[in-house]
């Protein structure tokens, strides 16, 4: 265990105060620390631990108050084509920026991911495909971490030089792990698979994100 007393007297007068207070400051790197007393990262690391520091958790303060490095990627072509369409229709979208859980230090943009007017939003693209040789063409979107973790689901079927977007709020979606849209945005009248949700209502309902909006807003603001 460190000896304050010991300290001093190797390192000079209000050494251990210093030491202290430096490892108090998440700013401070061990390996900083270390050349200001002549020793190594790794031993200023066993006093910390010594003191009852955790390591771990000051090396995420740290990362917090220096703010993390972006990682820059461009998005996948057939997703920024998405995100053009959905600026198109009058919405303002920019980048969802996450943390990545295993290096604090460290943030990219999400390529599926995106705030439109202010709003967390997934986006899942998709072609229709014949489940059956002579079926129509159907599209499947699966109901999965990001569509649970955003507030809308923006679904896009892409079929020849058209593609049609969902807007689709989580809440919606509560009830289904996955759902069928017809490529071509119509159900068959009268047919008797048509799902008791006509999702078809979504397509382009850009108006749910600014009710969506409102929504939020009204509660935060009855929490104040």
């Amino acid at each position: 265990m460190v000896n304050n007393h010991s300290f001093d007297r190797v390192h000079g007068k209000g050494a251990f105060h210093r030491l202290c207070s430096m490892l108090d400051d998440p700013r401070f790197a061990f390996q900083h620390i270390g050349s200001k007393f002549g020793l190594t990262r790794q031993r200023i690391s066993q006093l910390a631990k010594e003191l009852g520091i955790n390591a771990r958790q000051r090396q995420r303060e740290r990362a917090v108050l220096r703010g993390p490095s972006i990682i820059e990627k461009r998005y996948p072509p057939d997703i920024q084509a998405v995100i053009d369409k959905i600026k198109r229709s009058g919405m303002q979208v920019s980048p969802f920026i996450s943390l990545l859980s295993f290096r604090p230090s460290v943030a990219r943009r999400s390529q599926t991911m995106v705030l439109v007017n202010g709003m967390l939003c997934s986006i899942q693209l998709r072609k229709g495909h014949k489940f059956a040789p002579y079926a129509r063409e159907y599209a499947r979107f699966d109901v999965n971490e990001r569509t649970r973790k955003a507030k809308i689901a923006l679904w896009a079927i892409r079929r020849g030089r058209v593609t049609r977007i969902y807007v689709i709020p989580k809440t919606h979606l509560r009830k289904v792990s996955f759902v069928y849209i017809p490529a071509d945005g119509k159900y068959a009248v009268g047919n008797n698979n048509k799902p008791q949700i006509d999702w078809s209502r979504y397509e382009g309902a850009w108006p749910l994100i600014r009710s969506t909006h409102r929504q939020i807003h009204r509660a935060a603001n009855a929490c104040l």
